[in-house]
């Protein structure tokens, strides 16, 4: 396996960025003498991502240490929960809300309400796309996808290959926007598409979300020039649409990837995919659970004399099942770092959210005080790129521990 260190080197930066109001709101109230410096309303996605509850954490001991008192809450995947959630905490009267968005229209009615109020909003890990808010110290979407891309390039070596192409012409790999196409559109196959070519498979989350489709769309500009110089063809997700999974909770976007990959495994021989990039925390759950476990029973389910599919494909019962897909995610929770130790994930891209930690603190800070925030973007976060070989790094980090895996 090659190892991860010169393509880590070598991936794009992630942009911590601090975006700040012309003018800054004053502060909602002064704070209580039994809320320390002011009360922060925080409110992340999910409990069901790591990336979510372990930055939550760190979130909650920063600003704890700093003398806030913190009300953190879950919005269970829901953006209507959330905008509730953070409409809750305005009634409360806290000084500044910190908020992970999960869709930012769903916010807009909200994020108004704390502009009227002259509280100041900070997004956190992820832009609240078109809302003018406070601060921003968020992960940049499109960095984090073409990492994900230029990792499964890097490794293409390793993964199975097809002596020659599907008679399916590959679809173009051009990000699309939603809305504008719901079919996998029809291109011409490479010249060269009679020289090995690996078959790639692109999950991705829901298209209705901007922060998502930036992603998606990095990941695709970054995987055309091998498009179209043969050494892939993109045989599923070739747009937004095509990609995204579905499901509004992360169990259920996971659940969609894990039902996506098994019937791509289990569809025409010359479209399996010999690679899958998940774009996604949940997405790569999915995908892992789908490559290393038996695909439960339908409900109700008999037995039958008729072969799987896989067994006619076998032709003499003699012959193995197609090998596995060399897959490249995103995350870093338990049972994604254990499918890299074990080797049933190639690589994942991990974005640690308690690098923004501090940077977020600072913010709200400064626009509690109705001061400017630092000028200065902040400090830069590269995504890494986590092999089977960086999980002992990732436990000596402190973001997982043994015990776990």
């Amino acid at each position: 396996m090659t190892p991860s260190r010169a393509l880590r080197a070598a991936a794009a930066l992630v942009a911590v960025t601090v975006a700040l109001a012309a003018c800054s709101p004053a502060p909602a109230t002064a704070p209580g003498s039994n809320d320390g410096a002011g009360v922060i309303g925080v409110s992340l996605p999910t409990t069901a991502d790591a990336l979510w509850s372990r930055g939550g954490d760190a979130l909650n001991r920063e600003l704890s240490a700093r003398g806030y008192r913190v009300d953190l809450q879950f919005a269970a995947s829901d953006a209507r929960t959330q905008a509730a959630q953070v409409q809750n905490m305005l009634t409360k009267s806290v000084d500044a809300v910190v908020v992970a968005p999960l869709a930012s229209g769903d916010l807009s009615a909200s994020i108004a309400a704390a502009d009227e109020a002259g509280v100041p909003v900070v997004a956190f890990g992820r832009s609240l796309d078109g809302l003018d808010v406070g601060g921003a110290v968020a992960f940049d979407a499109a960095a984090l996808g073409r990492a994900q891309a230029e990792a499964l390039l890097a490794d293409l070596a390793d993964a199975p290959r097809t002596a020659t192409a599907s008679s399916s012409p590959s679809p173009a790999a051009t990000p699309g926007s939603p809305g504008t196409e719901t079919a996998e559109p029809e291109a011409v196959a490479p010249e060269t598409a009679e020289a090995e070519t690996a078959r790639v498979a692109v999950l991705s989350g829901a298209d209705s979300d901007a922060w998502e489709v930036e992603r998606y769309a990095a990941a695709l500009a970054a995987l055309q020039p091998a498009v179209a110089d043969g050494r892939i063809e993109i045989v599923s997700g070739a747009t937004p649409e095509a990609a995204a999974v579905g499901g509004r909770t992360a169990q259920a976007q996971a659940d969609a990837a894990e039902k996506r990959v098994r019937e791509l495994r289990a569809g025409d021989p010359g479209d399996v995919p010999t690679t899958v990039l998940a774009l996604g925390d949940a997405v790569t759950r999915g995908v892992v659970t789908a490559l290393t476990t038996e695909a439960p029973e339908a409900e109700g389910e008999t037995a039958t004399p008729t072969p799987s599919p896989e067994a006619t494909d076998r032709g003499d019962g003699d012959a193995e099942p197609a090998p596995a897909p060399l897959v490249v995610g995103s995350g870093a929770d338990a049972p994604t770092v254990r499918a890299l130790r074990d080797g049933d994930l190639d690589a994942t891209v991990f974005a640690d959210p308690r690098a923004l930690v501090s940077a977020t603190a600072d913010a709200v800070e400064a626009l509690i005080a109705d001061r400017d925030a630092p000028d200065e973007a902040g400090d830069e976060v590269a995504p890494s790129i986590l092999r089977a070989d960086d999980v002992e790094e990732l436990i000596a980090s402190g973001w997982i521990s043994a015990d776990e895996l």
